[in-house]
C-alpha cells in the first residue's frame, strides 16, 4: 500500500490581510528621493504573498538616525505632485497602529535598514507594532504570517546593528573629510561679510563636469574696512552691539549693509563679532545639530588660509568684551522695553557668584511714589542646577541699596583718586596687602614644618588612654571607681626634662622611674621624706604612712602619682614629648585638697 506524502503547510492567511508600506530615503543631496521611493514601493508590491494587499503608504525623506518621535513631521508636496502616493509618515503609522481599528494588519519595508539606522529606534518601532499585534516584515525575509523564526530574527538583529555601525562610520569619515577640507583652506558654509568668494573648479572630474566648484575666501576691499571698524569700536571703545548697530545704521552710505532692505541688525552684527574666520583661519565645528559648540572644541586650521581682517589678539579681546557686556545695552541707546535706566547698570557684580546684578525699584507703602528707592539684586537662581553648581553656598537673595553703593563709591574715589597723596596711599595699601600675604605664607610654612616634625616624633601606634583620664570621671569613692582620684593632668609638669628623658629612653631610669646614682633613689631611701629633686617636681609626703617614694615598676606611658602634702597630681608619661593635657579645674583642685585632709 502506497503512503501519501504530507501536504506542505500553507503560510498564507485564510482571509485578505491589509498591509502598510513603510519607506524612507535619506536626504535630497545624495540621491533622487522620488526614484528611491518608487523603487521601495515596487519592491514591497512584488514581495506580497497571496492574500496580502496594500492599504496605505507611509514614507519620509529624513535621516535614519533620528528618533522615531522626531520623524514624519515634514512637508513633501513636491514628491506627491509627482504621483507618489502618501498617507502619512512614520508618526501617522504609529498613531494609526494604536487606534482601536487600524486600517492595516501588517507593515512591510524594502529592507530593515529603511525602518531606521539606529538599533534602539529600529527595535523600538518593531516592539511598538508587535504590542498592537502588527508584525513588521522586510522584503528580503521570508513571508510567514505566524511571525519570524529564530534564524530570521538573528539575521535581522545583525543587519540592524550593522546599519548603525555603517551610519556612525560614515559620520566619522565625513567629519574627518570636512576637517581636512577646512585645513586645506576651502570655505565651508556661507561667505562672511568682508570677504568675497573665489570659485575654483572642483578637483573631482565627475563633479567638475556637473559644474561644481570649491570656494576660497579673498578680501573684499569695500567691506573689510567696515568689519575692522566694528572690531575697533568693540575692543577700544567697549561698545555694546546696540551702539555699534546704531552707528552703522546712522550712515548707510559709509557703512553699506549686506542687505540694504533690512539694514544692520543686532543678530547680524553680533554674529560678525563672534566669527573667527576674520582672523584668517578656517574654523570648523562651531555648531552641532544646530546647537553652539564651546570654543575650546572648535577645529582651527594650523595656519592662515586667507587674508585676515583682524588679528587673533583683537578677536580674543572682542570675545572678552562681549562676555563682560553679555546682554547689557549701552546707556546711549536704551533698550526699547526698559521702563527706567539705573545709574550703575551693568557695573555692579555679586561678590559670591560674579554675576551681574540688575536694578529694581521698590516703593515704601507709607512714602508713596516719592519714596521709591533703587536696589541691585543678584540674578542667582537656586532652582537652576548650573547656578547652584557654580555657587553652592549662595544665599537665596543678595541685594544692595543704590544709595549705599554710591556712597561707598564716592568715598573710594575721593580717597584714592581725587585727593592729594593718592599715589602714596595706593603704595601703602599695596605694601599692607603684600605684608599680609607674606605673613600668611610664613604661618603656613611654620605650620607645615611643625606638623612634619611632629610626624617624626609621633609614635606609630596610638597611646592607650588611662581609665581615669576621661572628660567627666566618676566621683572618688563611688561604686565602680577603681582608680585614683579623678584629677586632670598637669600641663607644665609633663614637660620636665626628666620626663622627656624617660619618655625617650626609659632604660636610663630605675624600676620606680628614678635615676640611679649618689643623689638618686638610694639617697632618698636613706632620708625618708626628703625632697627628691631628680625624681619628679613634687614633694614627698612626710609621715609614717609614706616612708619614701613609692616603688612601682612602670613603662614609659605609666601614670606616676606625685604625692604632695596639699594635693595629688597624676602625670602621664608619653613617648610624645609635646603631648598636652587639659588644665585641672578649680573644683578638681579643691576636691584633691579635701581628700588629702
Amino acid at each position: 500500500m502506497a503512503t501519501q506524502s504530507p501536504t506542505p503547510p500553507v503560510s498564507g492567511p485564510a482571509e485578505p490581510v491589509p498591509v502598510a508600506v513603510l519607506a524612507r530615503t535619506s536626504t535630497l543631496l545624495l540621491q533622487d528621493p522620488a526614484a528611491s521611493l518608487r523603487r521601495q514601493i515596487t519592491s514591497s508590491h512584488e514581495w506580497l504573498p497571496p492574500g496580502f494587499y496594500v492599504a496605505g503608504y507611509c514614507w519620509d525623506v529624513e535621516s535614519g538616525g533620528l528618533d522615531i518621535e522626531d520623524r514624519g513631521h515634514g512637508s513633501y508636496g513636491q514628491f506627491t505632485d509627482q504621483g507618489i502616493p502618501r498617507d502619512g509618515g512614520l508618526a501617522d503609522l504609529l498613531s494609526e497602529a494604536k487606534s482601536p481599528n487600524p486600517r492595516f494588519g501588517a507593515v512591510v519595508v524594502e529592507d530593515i535598514e529603511r525602518a531606521s539606522r539606529d538599533f534602539y529606534n529600529s527595535v523600538k518601532l518593531e516592539r511598538e507594532l508587535s504590542d498592537q499585534g502588527i508584525p513588521l516584515f522586510a522584503t528580503d525575509e521570508p513571508a510567514d504570517i505566524s511571525g519570524v523564526n529564530p534564524t530570521t530574527l538573528l539575521i535581522r538583529r545583525v543587519k540592524q546593528g550593522f546599519a548603525e555601525y555603517f551610519r556612525l562610520q560614515l559620520k566619522e569619515k565625513t567629519w574627518k573629510g570636512l576637517r581636512e577640507h577646512s585645513d586645506a583652506g576651502w570655505n565651508i558654509g556661507k561667505v562672511p561679510y568682508g570677504y568675497a568668494a573665489e570659485r575654483i573648479t572642483h578637483p573631482n572630474p565627475s563633479k567638475a563636469a556637473q559644474g561644481l566648484s570649491k570656494t576660497r575666501l579673498i578680501r573684499d576691499p569695500d567691506q573689510a574696512p567696515i568689519v575692522a571698524q566694528m572690531y575697533t569700536w568693540r575692543v577700544d571703545s567697549k561698545l555694546a552691539v546696540n551702539s555699534i548697530v546704531a552707528k552703522l545704521n546712522a550712515d548707510p552710505a559709509a557703512y553699506p549693509p549686506a542687505d540694504p532692505a533690512a539694514g544692520w541688525t543686532l543678530g547680524g552684527v553680533a554674529a560678525m563679532l563672534r566669527n573667527p574666520k576674520y582672523t584668517g583661519h578656517q574654523v570648523f565645528g562651531r555648531r552641532h545639530h544646530g546647537r553652539p559648540v564651546p570654543p575650546d572644541q572648535w577645529h582651527w586650521s594650523p595656519a592662515r588660509t586667507h587674508p585676515a581682517i583682524v588679528d587673533r589678539a583683537t578677536w580674543d579681546a572682542a570675545q572678552q568684551v562681549g562676555a563682560d557686556h553679555a546682554t547689557s545695552w549701552d546707556e546711549t541707546v536704551p533698550h526699547p522695553t526698559a521702563r527706567r535706566s539705573y545709574v550703575l547698570r551693568s557695573r555692579v557684580r555679586c561678590k559670591i557668584c560674579q554675576r551681574r546684578m540688575v536694578g529694581i525699584t521698590r516703593t515704601h507703602p507709607e512714602r508713596g511714589p516719592a519714596g521709591a528707592y533703587a536696589y541691585y539684586i543678584c540674578t542667582h537662581d537656586r532652582a537652576n542646577p548650573r547656578h547652584v553648581a557654580a555657587a553652592p553656598h549662595h544665599p537665596p537673595t543678595v541685594t544692595a541699596p543704590q544709595d549705599l553703593v554710591l556712597t561707598a563709591l564716592r568715598a573710594g574715589l575721593e580717597l584714592y583718586t581725587l585727593t592729594p597723596g593718592r599715589a602714596d596711599r595706593l603704595r601703602q595699601t599695596a605694601a599692607r596687602r603684600s605684608s599680609r600675604a607674606a605673613s600668611a605664607c610664613r604661618r603656613r610654612r611654620r605650620r607645615t614644618g611643625s606638623a612634619a616634625q611632629a610626624d617624626q616624633h609621633r609614635p606609630r601606634q596610638p597611646h592607650p588612654r588611662p581609665r581615669h583620664a576621661v572628660h567627666r570621671p566618676r566621683r572618688f569613692g563611688s561604686p565602680g571607681h577603681a582608680g585614683p582620684h579623678p584629677c586632670s593632668l598637669h600641663r607644665a609638669a609633663s614637660r620636665t626634662r626628666n620626663h622627656r628623658r624617660q619618655a625617650q629612653d626609659p632604660h636610663q631610669a630605675g624600676p620606680g622611674g628614678y635615676r640611679r646614682g649618689p643623689g638618686g633613689r638610694a639617697a632618698d631611701a636613706a632620708r625618708p621624706g626628703a625632697r627628691a629633686a631628680r625624681a619628679h617636681p613634687g614633694r614627698a609626703i612626710r609621715g609614717p604612712g609614706h616612708p619614701g617614694p613609692v616603688e612601682r615598676p612602670h613603662a614609659a606611658s605609666h601614670v606616676l602619682r606625685h604625692h604632695h602634702r596639699h594635693h595629688t597630681r597624676h602625670h602621664q608619661l608619653s613617648a610624645h614629648p609635646h603631648q598636652r593635657r587639659p588644665r585641672p579645674s578649680h573644683r578638681a583642685r579643691r576636691a584633691g585638697r579635701r581628700h588629702q585632709r
